[in-house]
């Protein structure tokens, strides 16, 4: 399988001259999209003609990628915002806690999680209060320290500062995997830290939804440059089979539409009003459509295992 490379495109930035999945050279670039949330500056989607994956092509490299989160406005990182999406975000990150852990105990009641991208520690808290031994990783240093100071629980900055023996009965990784730069290196370390019971559990935007076909560029699930890849069903199926995981489930995130629509239409312009109106419809549509059709809802959960040999 062959490794993505790169040569330096610019100052701070890096650029893949074979896909991150498949390693073809022959890639082409697809779309330009703008960073609404934090820089304001533009960057290149590339599409593989040979495996169909898309990806951010130039990207930061990791060095210099921390100043496109350093925004009041990137609400990811942190406990506090400002303004109405502000709220809707932390409101549904509460909510979305129960979800998450009525999702994580049908597999495992109890037992070690390593949450990847932990962020601020919310969901790591809520399952330490349920039994379970908890550990997380999260590269931001601000939203790792309020972690640790919040919540007591056990945050390290790299996937690369796990002990190579540390087992883990659950893994997960909401809204992670388009932000990591080495897909390959990541699943290899993945399949090594699972137990052969546990579960793999991700949660990712999918690029083939009706409402990011819909918003086009202004699709605020695109989130350049923080999003390095851009996912279909099929990339993330093929990142399983290549790597030894095979599919349990899938489920569907179906207030992501909206939320993402809410977004994309306060990137048109829109008024606060407008923008809640037809986020609304958007939204609705885009889930209709995954209803009749089967097409992905704007963001999908996969859980998976280790394949049998």
């Amino acid at each position: 399988m062959k490794q993505a490379k790169f040569h330096v495109e610019r100052p701070g930035t890096e650029c893949l001259s074979c896909c991150p999945i498949c390693g073809d050279t022959s890639m082409r670039p697809t779309i330009t999209v703008k960073d609404f949330s934090v820089s304001g500056e533009e960057f290149q989607l590339h599409d593989c003609p040979s495996c169909g994956f898309r990806f951010t092509n130039p990207r930061p490299t990791q060095r210099s990628i921390g100043r496109y989160y350093e925004s009041p406005d990137y609400i990811s990182h942190a406990n506090s915002g400002r303004g109405v999406l502000a709220n809707v975000y932390q409101y549904v990150r509460r909510r979305t806690l129960a979800q998450k852990y009525s999702i994580l105990r049908k597999y495992h009641p109890h037992g070690k999680v390593l949450d990847i991208g932990c962020g601020t520690g919310e969901f790591l808290s809520y399952l330490m209060g349920r039994g379970y031994m908890v550990h997380g990783i999260e590269p931001n240093q601000r939203a790792r320290e309020q972690a640790i100071a919040n919540y007591s629980v056990d945050v390290l900055p790299s996937v690369e500062q796990i002990a190579a023996q540390e087992q883990f009965q659950v893994l997960t990784l909401w809204h992670v995997l388009e932000h990591l730069p080495d897909l390959h290196e990541l699943f290899k370390r993945l399949y090594a830290f699972l137990s052969i019971d546990g579960v793999l559990i991700i949660a990712v935007p999918d690029r083939e939804s009706w409402d990011a076909q819909y918003y086009g560029a202004f699709w605020a699930a695109l989130d350049v440059p923080r999003h390095f890849s851009h996912f279909r069903k099929k990339d993330v199926l093929r990142l399983f089979r290549d790597h030894g995981f095979e599919l349990v489930r899938t489920r569907p995130m179906w207030f992501d539409s909206t939320y993402v629509s809410l977004l994309s239409e306060r990137y048109k312009g829109r008024s606060t009003l407008a923008s809640w109106f037809y986020a609304t419809l958007i939204g609705a549509i885009s889930n209709l459509a995954s209803l009749v059709s089967g097409r992905s809802t704007s963001s999908t959960i996969y859980i998976a295992r280790k394949a049998e040999v």
